[in-house]
């Protein structure tokens, strides 16, 4: 497959350069015109009217004016040279136009013009020639096919979205980064009919040069940044937006991501089964769980969440407390609240009078609050009740339902009492209100609002689990290994002997076992071991052994042994002369029971790297598709959090009398194979990993790894061990 979006390396830079040329101080626009709706005329009409100070150079050797500005008739003739240089000529006279942006001395060049990577290779041939003619002159390349970049803190804006016009730009704390042009757009709309202002709005388009990681590390650099909002559809600097993530949660600034493509056909084949268990849109959000970026699922969304990110107010846990004067609402916001796992605070006994001191005799003071119309005589009882709340430190956070509101409530009184509260309690509080004005009047006073119950509490939910997420990735090894996107030229695959050893000095708990070739290392086995046990037929030309009869369980005395050794060590002879394949002699394992089967494993990804699974285990892994992923390194929180999505992992607590699962031995296992895969020696020699079944017994047992293979890169010349 051809990637289209392949080019050299970036220059090294931790962000802070990229960030300058996102406030240039001097604006070139190659192909400027007079009219105002054109993609050329735009950026300068909006930097004239959104006051950005420094220098405008229109360029168009057809004009001496143009919005009233001196015109030139070329790069050539500017009077100085500019920071960036809005390239809105057409395809075929691009690489003519880097060259003299080159010859200028440059810094930066947005190219609007289309006909590129996304027309195929011929268009992605040229692409790259941009780019390294760019890269030569130390010249940073956004697009093309772009619609540009704006900085509304400085009036910047080299963006020529129409949605500028209909929503006026507003500097803020939000930063806006987009594969997609119209994306950029939507979200900035979506977030200025909100009233929040925005600082940065980027579209990287095909992204020949700058990434869209790129710019989410830049823009992190700028303290007033205080939300990241990102739209992707490929990933192509997954080691930038690692570090970016870890830099976000250093400062406390969310980033809330939409990966489009969620699509089961790989990008990758694989022999192993985590490999082919490992579709696109899996790791993908494995990639953004590990690093603690919230995925939500669309550009409304991305705008509708990140209100309740924009204040800075985070839970100190996941106990929710709703407030209504609708029965109806309580009960919704109560059903919404344990689908998003969050808890409904009960109260205790000292919250419990606290709250019928503030409440009338006849409104129950219980969570849900249901106020009923006690609001239209007594409106400051609202006020009182989040207080009492407060004081018993009981709400992590505060749900706030009006679903009808009207003559006689004071929404004015009601939302500054609300804002209020948020900012001198730091309790994260929404609202949910389906009446535009009611809401208004909450937004009025930084107050997140939401068109229903649902709506409300998933935007707790996020921001709860952002909280867990930061806490788990602050905690966990950081990334700094670069990500090979080479796949190994020549690999080998070991047989299950050498796989269990390879496991074994790794840490992680392989069964008991011995190789034998004759009957006297049977008896000695066996003795050893103890009964009863497993033979197989051991042959790295042979993966899964109980297609060919090379399994026998179950065997509980030396004479079965010695008949399964004898029947197994003639098969894999009889194999060997029919059909080349190896013969390695016999397994004796000792044969362990449990509760479950589970299956572990590790594979290379060429976009995302090193990736540890888990999942159901047995014959049946790929039909179940009960699996978990989780780029490596990772940590034991991380790997507890992973285990429990598994929808076997419901079994695992105490039930019926029968002790719960050690998760935490589980998770542990899951660590020294992340470890070992992503930072040994031996561990980045192995090219995949499947270990199934992995035996897991209830109470104090250790997991046990029962069968594996692993599959090495081999140099030219090596003999695999």
């Amino acid at each position: 497959m051809t990637d289209l979006h392949a080019n050299p390396a970036a220059p090294a830079d931790d962000g802070s350069a990229l960030l300058s040329l996102l406030s240039p101080r001097s604006v070139a626009v190659l192909g400027a015109s007079d009219n105002t709706v054109k993609a050329g005329g735009r950026p300068i009409d909006y930097m004239r009217r959104h006051g950005f100070a420094g220098a405008i150079y229109p360029v168009n050797p057809n004009r001496a004016t143009i919005q009233g500005l001196a015109a030139y008739p070329s790069l050539d003739a500017l009077p100085a040279s500019p920071d960036l240089v809005v390239i809105s000529v057409p395809g075929t006279e691009v690489e003519q136009a880097i060259d003299r942006c080159l010859a200028i001395g440059a810094r930066g060049a947005v190219i609007y013009s289309s006909g590129f990577a996304e027309l195929g290779e011929a268009g992605a041939a040229q692409q790259r020639r941009l780019v390294e003619r760019a890269r030569a002159g130390g010249l940073r390349l956004f697009g093309p096919n772009t619609q540009g970049l704006a900085n509304f803190a400085s009036g910047a804006i080299a963006h020529f979205s129409t949605m500028i016009n209909e929503e006026a730009g507003q500097d803020g704390p939000v930063a806006i980064v987009s594969q997609s042009g119209a994306g950029s757009a939507i979200v900035y709309g979506g977030l200025r009919r909100k009233g929040i202002g925005v600082r940065y709005m980027v579209a990287t388009g095909n992204e020949a040069d700058v990434s869209a990681a790129e710019v989410v590390r830049a823009v992190l650099h700028d303290e007033q940044v205080r939300v990241v909002l990102l739209y992707i559809e490929s990933l192509r600097d997954p080691q930038v937006l690692a570090q970016a993530a870890r830099l976000a949660h250093e400062r406390d600034v969310p980033i809330l991501a939409v990966k489009a493509g969620r699509t089961r056909a790989g990008q990758l084949t694989a022999s192993s089964h985590t490999g082919a268990l490992a579709g696109e849109d899996a790791l993908a959000d494995a990639f953004l769980r590990r690093h603690g970026i919230v995925r939500v699922a669309d550009f409304r969304e991305l705008a509708e969440y990140c209100q309740v990110f924009v204040g800075g107010q985070r839970p100190r846990g996941d106990g929710v407390v709703a407030i209504s004067n609708s029965g109806a609402t309580c009960v919704l916001a109560a059903d919404a609240a344990e689908d998003e796992g969050l808890r409904l605070v009960e109260f205790d006994a000292a919250g419990t009078e606290a709250l019928r001191a503030v409440l009338p005799s006849y409104v129950s003071a219980r969570n849900p609050i249901d106020m009923t119309t006690a609001l239209l005589g007594q409106p400051q009882i609202f006020g009182r009740t989040l207080d009492a709340v407060a004081e018993r430190g009981a709400a992590d956070m505060i749900h706030v339902g009006f679903p009808i509101g009207g003559e006689g409530y004071d929404f004015d009184d009601f939302s500054a009492q609300t804002g209020r509260f948020a900012s001198a309690s730091g309790v994260p509080v929404v609202v949910s209100a389906n009446q535009e004005w009611v809401a208004q009047a909450f937004r009025q006073h930084g107050v997140p609002v939401f068109d229903s119950e649902r709506a409300a509490m998933r935007a707790l939910g996020l921001l709860s689990r952002y909280v867990q997420g930061r806490a788990a990735v602050l905690a966990a090894p950081a990334v700094s290994a670069l990500i090979s996107h080479a796949t190994a030229s020549s690999t080998a695959t070991l047989d299950e002997v050498q796989s269990l050893a390879q496991l074994a000095a790794a840490g992680l708990p392989a069964v008991a076992h011995r190789l034998c070739r004759d009957r006297e290392q049977v008896r000695r086995a066996v003795a050893e071991l103890g009964l009863p046990v497993v033979a197989k037929g051991v042959s790295a030309s042979i993966t899964h052994k109980s297609e060919y009869g090379l399994v026998c369980l179950g065997l509980d005395s030396e004479a079965r042994v010695l008949a399964a050794f004898d029947e197994l060590d003639a098969r894999l002879a009889t194999l060997a002369a029919e059909q080349g394949v190896e013969h390695g002699g016999v397994l004796i394992a000792r044969q362990h029971k449990g509760a479950f089967e589970l299956a572990i494993g590790a594979h290379r990804d060429p976009v995302y790297g090193p990736v540890v699974m888990i999942g159901q285990g047995g014959v049946l892994v790929e039909a179940l598709d009960d699996v978990q992923f989780l780029p490596a390194p990772f940590s034991a929180a991380q790997a507890r959090e992973a285990i429990g999505r598994l929808h076997i992992a419901r079994a695992f607590g105490a039930v019926r009398g029968m002790p719960a699962v050690d998760a935490e031995r589980l998770a542990a296992m899951l660590v020294a194979l992340g470890d070992w895969f992503a930072g040994s020696e031996a561990g980045r020699a192995a090219e995949s990993v499947d270990a199934n079944p992995v035996i897991v017994a209830r109470g104090d047992a250790a997991p046990v790894i029962v069968d594996a293979v692993v599959v090495r890169r081999v140099a030219d010349g090596e003999v695999p061990r």
